[in-house]
């Protein structure tokens, strides 16, 4: 009996002193690399070393982020099937007020390079995400031989992107993931379709959309945080795939102007934007059986109320002096650009002759007029022909009759 409970104490002693399986190479107090951070598009993943925590005398089970020890979504979750083992945290993207771990965001103002495709904008933002991983403080006793923990992190999402040269077949275009510290872009994506209801999506014909088609444009952000909109700053169409350096383009609107035979139908007030435009051909594609249109819109993300301040932003413009046209203002921050194409514009064939009067009827009219005035020269020259000769048999009877020499005394 005695020897079954020292083999039971044993046991327990084994099983505290070896836990997890920690290589000798942690033993030491934690430093940068053991904190891993993943900055999702929905959540922020986080791994912590358990090992060199463990060495450095905390009780991973304390760890929480910012702070809260008393909520179980701010804990960790140790695993041990990784080497080294790990605590993995998980932090919602979402509104702060309503995250119960209280991370911190903020949006600061950035200013764009000079060559880049944001280059017409005075300032850009990024949504900076920053909160921290800690141990309870060590207050117990005067002196400690363990230091406080304290893992700090961040993720840095820009709010500006470009998305371009999408090419569109029948349907709609899903935006390609770009992976870098924590971006937004793979939530984005544009659809072209054929009526208001954006339901069926375009299909263009292998001839070619025919010239004033209405063409119905919707840019959507999928899964998106629920802290920003979706406003569509500046939309354009090129004749071949994007590049920063062709500046040869035809706008659609830019910030508040809008160009003729464009209609923004819903903008900066959900997560989905909308407009239209009538098919065109561009010009330089006039010996061409098709004419390719590439679109391209450059949007923001931004806050519901940011949003809508730019919106009523052009209600002020109206009645002021018409300036330049520009991102809404000199506020063009939040954005991105999204790109699809190319559509394809039929040719416009077999098109009769251009004419003062239409068609091949002038030609008849200006016969029937020459001739008109023909056959008037030739009656006119007859009768003048008349005239004379009558004239001259009056004279030469007169003269005869002896009375001519009367006739001039």
């Amino acid at each position: 009996m005695m020897l079954c409970l020292c083999l039971c104490a044993l046991a327990v002693f084994l099983q505290s002193v070896h836990t997890y399986n920690c290589s000798a190479q942690y033993n030491r107090v934690p430093d940068n690399g053991d904190l891993m951070v993943h900055c999702g598009t929905n959540m922020i993943l986080l791994e912590v070393n358990l090992c060199t925590a463990e060495w450095s005398g905390f009780d991973p089970n304390g760890l929480a982020l910012n702070g809260e020890r008393n909520n179980s979504q701010c804990m960790g979750t140790i695993d041990t099937i990784v080497n080294p083992p790990v605590i993995r945290y998980q932090l919602p993207i979402n509104h702060s007020q309503e995250n119960p771990c209280r991370q911190s965001l903020q949006i600061v103002d950035e200013v764009p390079s000079r060559t880049g495709p944001f280059s017409m904008f005075s300032s850009i933002q990024s949504v900076i995400i920053t909160g921290f991983i800690d141990t309870p403080s060590s207050g117990e006793g005067f002196i400690s031989y363990s230091t406080d923990l304290y893992y700090h992190f961040s993720c840095r999402y820009p709010l500006e992107y470009l998305i371009n040269n999408t090419q569109i077949v029948a349907s709609s275009v899903s935006v390609a993931t770009s992976d870098n510290n924590g971006t937004f872009i793979d939530t984005l994506s544009m659809s072209v379709y054929n009526s208001t209801d954006f339901t069926y999506p375009l299909v263009v014909p292998p001839s070619g959309l025919e010239l004033r088609t209405k063409v119905y444009v919707e840019v959507k952000a999928n899964n998106l945080t629920g802290n920003f909109h979706l406003l569509l700053d500046h939309c354009f169409a090129t004749p071949s795939p994007y590049n920063q350096t062709n500046t040869r383009r035809h706008n659609f609107f830019t910030g508040c102007g809008i160009e003729n035979r464009t209609n923004v139908l819903y903008n900066g007030r959900s997560k989905y934007s909308r407009f239209s435009f009538e098919a065109f051909r561009f010009v330089e594609h006039r010996d061409q059986e098709k004419s390719t249109i590439y679109l391209h819109c450059i949007l923001r993300l931004c806050e519901p109320n940011k949003c809508q301040e730019l919106l009523d932003s052009c209600i002020t413009n109206r009645t002021r002096r018409r300036r330049a046209p520009e991102p809404f203002g000199s506020q063009a921050k939040d954005s991105a650009t999204v790109s699809v194409g190319p559509l394809y514009t039929e040719a416009q064939n077999n098109l009769p002759s251009p004419s003062p009067y239409g068609g091949s009827e002038p030609l008849n009219r200006n016969n029937v007029n020459m001739a008109g005035v023909i056959l008037g020269v030739m009656f006119a020259t007859g009768g003048a022909v008349v005239l004379v000769m009558a004239g001259w048999f009056v004279l030469k009877k007169f003269y005869w009759a002896g009375s001519l020499p009367q006739a001039f005394h």
